[in-house]
């Protein structure tokens, strides 16, 4: 009887960079020729879905470490471009001024949503939602006999 072959990526210690590009990656030819891996051989180990496995919300210090260069790195551009802008702004050049400081405040708007300051989640009102307008109509309603306690659900309400 045959034993199936060993996966030769599962085995290399470097695996986990391996697994993590691969989950975030689409060219699996650039990453093995990143790694100076077999291509056939980094296929299989991604078509057998050998890449993914106990994924948690908690990163990798390889992910870490590339999140605080990406960090760094939007950082130095930040720093740049104030840099460009006053000297821009120092010739008269007020035009390129303005696009420095563009530029300026898009890294500061990345370097906000990476601290979790901004956020690009939808917002919903649900006080302007049908649904919440009619139940807020029947709570008001049940507790018209009962005006203290009508009084005390408006209060927590605003």
């Amino acid at each position: 009887m045959l034993m199936p072959k060993t996966c030769t990526i599962c085995e290399d210690p470097r695996r986990d960079e391996f697994d993590r590009r691969a989950r975030i990656e689409d060219n699996i030819a650039k990453i093995a020729q990143d790694f100076a891996l077999s291509y056939d051989a980094f296929y299989r180990h991604v078509k057998a879905n050998h890449h993914i496995r106990e994924v948690t919300a908690i990163p990798t210090s390889a992910e870490l470490a590339t999140s605080e260069d990406i960090y760094k790195e939007i950082e130095k551009w930040h720093d740049e471009a104030k840099d460009l802008q006053r000297t821009a702004k120092d010739s008269g050049d007020i035009k390129t001024a303005l696009l420095g400081l563009e530029k300026a405040l898009k890294c500061l708007e990345l370097m906000a949503k990476i601290h979790g300051q901004i956020s690009d989640a939808p917002q919903v009102n649900i006080l302007i939602m049908p649904e919440w307008v009619t139940l807020r109509a029947r709570i008001v309603a049940a507790l018209r006999p009962y005006p203290e306690a009508l009084e005390a659900v408006r209060d927590a309400l605003r």
